[in-house]
C-alpha cells in the first residue's frame, strides 16, 4: 500500500474545504521532523482524519519514534478512528457546556495585592513565611553550595559554566529590567548583611 499517496490526498483534501463544528490542527510535515506552525504547515481535520493521518505518518517514517509516541498517545484515549473521533466529539461539546455562559469571580484587592507581592518576588510580605525548621534546612542545604542542588559543582563544571557566561552581552531593555528587578527586592536586614560581610571576607 503507498501510504504517502494516501496521506497527500487526505491532505489536499483537508485544504480546499473548510470544516464546521468540531476539527483538530494537524502538522503537515510533523513537528518531530521540522515541521513548523506556519499556516502552510497546518491543517484542520476530523478526529477520524487526524487518527488515521498519524498512523499513516508512523508506516511512512517507521523510524521515527515521535510519531510512534503521537499515536501511541492518541490510540490510549480509544481504538479506532471511528472512537477516537465520537469522543473527541464528546468531550469538546460537553466541555464547551460546562463554561458556556460562566464568568470568573473577580479576585479581592487583597487577592489582588498577595499575587502582586509574589509576582514581585516578595513573598515574605505575601503572607508565605517559612518556618524556622525550614529556614534551617534551607540554610544547612546551601551552605557551601553554589547550584541549590545540595552538591558543589566539580571544578570541570565551574569552568564550563564560566565559559559559557563569557562575552554575555545585555541589551539596553534586558539591563534596565534586571534593574529595576533588584531595586524592587526588599533591603536585607542588618543581620543578613552582617553574614554576607563575615562571608565575603572570609572567601577573600
Amino acid at each position: 500500500m503507498k501510504y504517502a499517496d494516501h496521506y497527500d490526498r487526505l491532505i489536499t483534501r483537508a485544504r480546499g474545504r473548510t470544516l464546521v463544528g468540531y476539527r483538530e490542527r494537524h502538522h503537515v510535515v510533523p513537528r518531530c521532523m521540522g515541521g513548523d506552525n506556519s499556516s502552510q504547515n497546518l491543517v484542520y481535520l476530523t478526529g477520524e482524519e487526524h487518527y488515521v493521518a498519524h498512523q499513516l505518518l508512523v508506516k511512512m517514517h517507521p523510524k521515527v519514534r515521535g510519531l510512534a509516541v503521537a499515536a501511541v498517545r492518541m490510540a490510549k484515549q480509544c481504538t479506532g478512528n471511528k472512537a477516537y473521533g465520537w469522543l473527541r466529539r464528546r468531550i469538546a461539546k460537553e466541555t464547551s457546556d460546562r463554561f458556556r455562559g460562566k464568568k470568573c469571580a473577580p479576585f479581592s484587592p487583597e487577592h489582588r495585592a498577595r499575587m502582586s507581592l509574589v509576582k514581585r518576588g516578595n513573598r515574605h510580605a505575601a503572607g508565605h513565611i517559612r518556618s524556622p525548621e525550614h529556614r534551617a534546612k534551607l540554610s544547612a542545604a546551601m551552605k557551601g553550595n553554589h547550584n541549590g542542588l545540595g552538591v558543589t559543582p566539580s571544578p570541570e563544571k565551574k569552568e564550563r559554566l564560566s565559559i559559557s557566561q563569557r562575552g554575555r552581552i545585555f541589551s539596553p531593555e534586558h539591563r534596565s529590567k534586571l534593574c529595576a528587578a533588584r531595586r524592587a527586592r526588599p533591603p536585607h536586614s542588618p543581620e543578613t548583611r552582617a553574614k554576607m560581610s563575615a562571608a565575603h571576607r572570609k572567601a577573600a
